[in-house]
């Protein structure tokens, strides 16, 4: 089984050229980068993947950002979409092209990483040939953490 990776990403980095949404929490960035990482050399067809996210803290900058923009009276509708929690694993399926089950755990990695690999195991028995179980935390800095396993059936 490959070696999980691990990435970093400054709040306000900017979004990756290229990219295929124009609003996304900085979190969901990092986890594109995480999964995009952890699936370069798996040979596997990426259609059935899943992914489970864990993260206390998910799109915080975003939900934020939207609370400063409505006292403002200025914001756009597609920042209400960028600020769902699920955004955090939507957009790496989206970016991938994963339909696979995705579901996020909004509990700290700690407490909920034992519950996603229980999950992980359930899907791997026969709804996903691999599952991307990342995880999400922010630092005193506000820097956003996050790595990322690829589990396979045994």
């Amino acid at each position: 089984m490959p070696e999980p990776v691990t990435a970093t990403r400054a709040p306000d980095a900017p979004r990756p050229p290229g990219a295929p949404v124009r609003y996304a929490d900085a979190s969901a960035w990092l986890v594109c980068d995480l999964v995009g990482e952890a699936l370069r050399d798996w040979p596997g067809p990426r259609d059935q993947v899943g992914v489970l996210g864990v993260s206390e803290y998910a799109t915080g900058d975003t939900l934020r950002q939207v609370a400063v923009d409505v006292a403002k009276k200025a914001i756009s509708p597609l920042r209400f979409v960028a600020a769902s929690p699920g955004t955090l694993v939507g957009l790496s399926c989206l970016k991938f092209g994963l339909h696979g089950p995705s579901l996020l755990l909004t509990m700290p990695p700690a407490d909920g990483v034992p519950v996603a690999r229980v999950l992980a195991g359930r899907w791997l028995a026969g709804a996903a040939p691999a599952v991307l179980l990342v995880t999400h935390e922010v630092d005193r800095s506000g820097t956003h953490r996050g790595t990322c396993e690829l589990l396979e059936a045994a």
